[in-house]
């Protein structure tokens, strides 16, 4: 059996680290995920999710990966890139969100610089630069 929704007591789980709903069919965050002050992981992949909500923004500075590959999401909050001072790792492929789209937010270039950092200890001897990954569709 699939989720369609989270729980409404979500939020209070507020020491919550990782939270992992993937291969679900999720149309929706609820609002009280904001509440998650310490989330670090969330994967939310393969599932109908069409939007983030803004509330994300307020999980704190700890989120460190948010994993949205395969849904329909359209949009993103404006404040994604703002104070996520730990997130490194932003997995959007197979959505409608471009990289074009990702470098408009404010506080892209920071978040990109500790992507590159983390994923170039990780690739140097690996993959040559050119095939490394960007995390959302180029197109």
């Amino acid at each position: 059996m699939k989720l369609t929704t989270l729980p409404p007591g979500l939020g209070s789980l507020t020491s919550l680290r990782q939270l992992h709903v993937a291969n679900n069919k999720l149309t929706s965050l609820p609002n009280e995920i904001g509440f998650l002050t310490r989330l670090e992981v969330l994967k939310a992949d393969n599932n109908r999710i069409t939007t983030i909500p803004a509330c994300i923004g307020e999980c704190g500075s700890l989120v460190e990966a948010l994993h949205f590959s395969n849904n329909g999401l359209k949009s993103l909050p404006c404040t994604l890139f703002k104070h996520r001072l730990q997130l490194a790792t932003l997995d959007l492929h197979n959505t409608e969100i471009t990289m074009d789209l990702l470098r408009e937010f404010e506080g892209w270039e920071d978040f990109d610089e500790r992507r590159r950092s983390k994923h170039q200890k990780q690739v140097d001897f690996r993959v040559n630069s050119a095939a490394f990954d960007e995390g959302a569709d180029k197109n």
